[in-house]
Order: C-alpha cells, then sequence, then structure tokens
C-alpha cells in the first residue's frame, strides 16, 4: 500500500531551523532570527540563468567586434581556434589540417596574433564593450572553461 505525504510548499518554514547572524550593534537586540524554507535548502548544479545571458551578450560583443575589425580569414582563424561555432576548441595543428593544409601551422599562430591584437586594441570601435566584460570574467570564467575548455 502506497503512503500519501502532505504537500509542502518551498516556502513554508523548516520545522525548529533558523537562521542566526549578529547585528551590527547599532541598536539591534544582539542576534536577528530568521526562518529557514524549504526554499533556502535549495540547491541546482548549473549555473544560474543570468549566466546564459551574459555569456549570450558577451558571445553577441564578441561576434560583432569581429565582424567589424577582422577579415573572414582572420574570423575564421579565431572560430576554430576558439571553438566558436562548435564548441570544440582546435589546436594551430588542427586548424591547418581543417584548412585543407593549404595554410601551415606558423600562419594560423601568425593570424590568431594579429587578430587577437586588432581585438585588443583601444582604437577599435567595439573595444569599449569587451573591456566592460574583463571584470566579469572571472565569475563567468569557471562556466566558460567548463563547457567550452
Amino acid at each position: 500500500m502506497a503512503v500519501t505525504r502532505t504537500l509542502i510548499s518551498v516556502d513554508a518554514v523548516l520545522p525548529s531551523m533558523s537562521r542566526t547572524s549578529k547585528g551590527s550593534g547599532a541598536g539591534e537586540g544582539g542576534s536577528d532570527h530568521r526562518e529557514l524554507t524549504l526554499c533556502d535548502t535549495l540547491s541546482c548544479p548549473e549555473p544560474p540563468p543570468e549566466h546564459f545571458v551574459e555569456l549570450s551578450i558577451l558571445r553577441q560583443c564578441l561576434e560583432n567586434a569581429m565582424a567589424s575589425e577582422l577579415s573572414p580569414y582572420e574570423r575564421d582563424i579565431i572560430r576554430l581556434r576558439l571553438g566558436l561555432d562548435d564548441g570544440k576548441t582546435r589546436t594551430a595543428r588542427e586548424v591547418a589540417e581543417f584548412c585543407g593544409g593549404v595554410v601551415s601551422q606558423d600562419d594560423v599562430r601568425t593570424t590568431e596574433k594579429k587578430a587577437f591584437k586588432k581585438l585588443r586594441s583601444p582604437n577599435t570601435m567595439h573595444a569599449h564593450t569587451l573591456y566592460s566584460f574583463l571584470d566579469q570574467r572571472d565569475a563567468l570564467g569557471t562556466y566558460v572553461n567548463q563547457r567550452y575548455g
């Protein structure tokens, strides 16, 4: 025989659990007790939705910068090296092989350096947008490395 349990709201206060935080001492009564809810104890291993939004915005800014600053050849090399299209990063050797041996590994490395130099230049039209994401790099870095690294 199956036992049916009563549903509990995620906003329901958990019995005999409370959060205690010390006050600042500025007229507060010593400690502040807040009741702990089921929602407070739930966790999700996935990154929060705002990470996906930030990553999408960063990707769009990078796409815009690459479109305005780089030649089609340079864009292709960066896309392949960083795995922007399929999520698979490639070595210089793999990029050269992907291009059918028409370019050498040194050509790939030289083109990549030249392209990154163009994108890093403070004179580029999209530099300020890309630089604004540098402050958020650490926050997104872990997720990007897990997904694309």
